[in-house]
């Protein structure tokens, strides 16, 4: 468990799982259109089956207050699922990223008021969870930018 704090003080205690199918329609509602032109327009259903590892951020009412999902490739289509090593190699061939070290966030959701606090704490858990894990990539076009 853990405590954010909203940009205006709003307080929420919070714990991390493992997403469940039943949290689809609680994902679905926290798309904004932002998260469409980062994330591209996804089948909830399809990514969470493919997912190497799909974690949601619940409030201490159980109420959804955020999601990511990862697999093992980049989004985009940067690259061939099964040969993004290279073409990362390419970029910068000092960051040892392998497929067995490396996940790529494919979807990541939130209560906006609380969306910085949620995407940091599921960060955390996802690190925490997996020891192995070393890398987590974002993959965004190019004219995206992310603000804060």
């Amino acid at each position: 468990m853990s405590i954010l704090t909203s940009p205006r003080g709003k307080v929420e205690v919070v714990h991390c799982r493992r997403t469940e199918s039943q949290d689809i329609y609680c994902i679905k509602k926290l798309i904004r259109k932002f998260t469409q032109r980062l994330f591209g327009k996804l089948n909830i259903i399809y990514l969470l089956e493919k997912a190497n590892l799909a974690v949601t951020l619940c409030n201490d009412k159980e109420e959804i207050m955020a999601q990511a999902t990862f697999l093992d490739y980049p989004n985009w289509n940067v690259s061939k699922q099964d040969d993004w090593v290279s073409v990362f190699r390419e970029l910068d061939s000092e960051i040892p990223c392998t497929p067995l070290n490396t996940l790529f966030m494919h979807l990541f959701v939130a209560v906006d008021e609380f969306s910085t606090g949620c995407c940091k704490e599921i960060i955390r858990n996802v690190f925490k969870a997996v020891p192995e894990l070393h890398f987590i990539f974002l993959t965004v076009p190019s004219y995206m930018s992310l603000g804060w």
